[in-house]
């Protein structure tokens, strides 16, 4: 069901919002405020999807401010959306044109619920600075997705650049699986001493590039990222003191990963690939400052090329960023 009003002010579509919950009974138990920032009106329905799955399971207001003046003329357009497919949420498209996208603070206030966490999320292009944007200067939690753009590692770094508490990227919630298997193989007994890691995967792409930064911060010894004509991460590999090695790999189109030990078999452990809507439902179990993501973001981002790699990775500049 979709309720659209044209000329309208935001306390207008409130009060819509109220009477359409009051009239089926909904509204009850939202946690959040999830605010979704994008550009054109042809993001609209992909950014209602993930949002929508999303808030089965965080069930919250979500309100998609599309940020780019749709006319010149000084107007606001809205879509309320309800019903099955969008879950326990109700979800609000603002088309605003003229000077009404001036102020998208002012703009959404009257749709905020009282006294609930406000977490902006920008599912295609991020903000210069995400706490100095209009409404990311009023979240709790700022969420953007660097793996969105042409050059995902420019965007990381400069992402990393104005990092503030409550910032984060999907890019490190995608990497959650990878990150568990790789720290329950290292509590493995017995441990051995590791001389260096090597991270085979997608140059471009920020998943190997983000484990191989944590691995190094976790365990101080080196880590050599190997080039590999692969969409994310191909394989993670320990090579240990005494030269046998311990090593995670899976292929491009696989959800099984395999697992090499010394003087074991290979064994076989699931490894799903993660849909954007579960990195985004991760991020929104936990709506404190991810510390561990701001360490990581924070550290030295160069990671040298493996010494046995067929090609050079190139070394990252300021413009490029997972």
């Amino acid at each position: 069901m979709i309720t659209v009003l044209e000329r309208t002010s935001t306390s207008t579509v409130a009060s819509k919002v109220d009477e359409l919950n009051q009239r089926v009974g909904g509204g009850f138990g939202r946690v959040m405020n999830l605010i979704a920032v994008i550009q054109s009106e042809e993001q609209i329905d992909d950014t209602i999807e993930i949002c929508g799955a999303a808030s089965r399971e965080h069930p919250c207001r979500v309100i998609i401010v599309v940020e780019k003046p749709t006319s010149g003329d000084d107007s606001l357009t809205a879509q309320i959306h309800g019903g099955p497919e969008i879950g326990p949420s109700e979800v609000v498209v603002l088309l605003p044109g003229g000077d009404t996208a001036k102020e998208l603070d002012t703009l959404v206030m009257p749709l905020l619920l009282a006294d609930t966490p406000i977490v902006v999320y920008w599912p295609y292009t991020p903000p210069p600075s995400p706490i100095d944007h209009p409404l990311g200067s009023i979240a709790t939690r700022r969420i953007t997705d660097s793996r969105s753009m042409p050059d995902a590692i420019g965007t990381l770094r400069r992402l990393a650049r104005v990092h503030e508490r409550g910032d984060t990227d999907l890019s490190w919630a995608g990497v959650t699986l990878w990150r568990g298997l790789l720290a329950a193989m290292l509590d493995e007994r017995p441990r051995r001493p590791i001389a260096y890691v090597e991270v085979e995967g997608c140059p471009s792409h920020p998943s190997g590039y983000l484990v191989a930064v944590w691995l190094r911060s976790e365990l101080n010894v080196p880590v050599h990222f190997i080039p590999a004509d692969v969409s994310t991460i191909r394989g993670v590999r320990f090579i240990h003191e005494d030269g046998s090695d311990l090593a995670l790999t899976r292929e491009s189109d696989c959800s099984v990963a395999k697992l090499h030990r010394p003087n074991l078999p290979t064994t076989n452990v699931n490894l799903n690939r993660r849909s954007l809507a579960d990195c985004l439902m991760e991020d929104l179990r936990r709506l404190d400052a991810d510390e561990h993501y701001a360490t990581i973001i924070r550290s030295d981002l160069h990671i040298d090329a493996g010494a046995d790699a067929s090609t050079n990775m190139p070394q990252l500049t300021d413009d490029q960023v997972e």
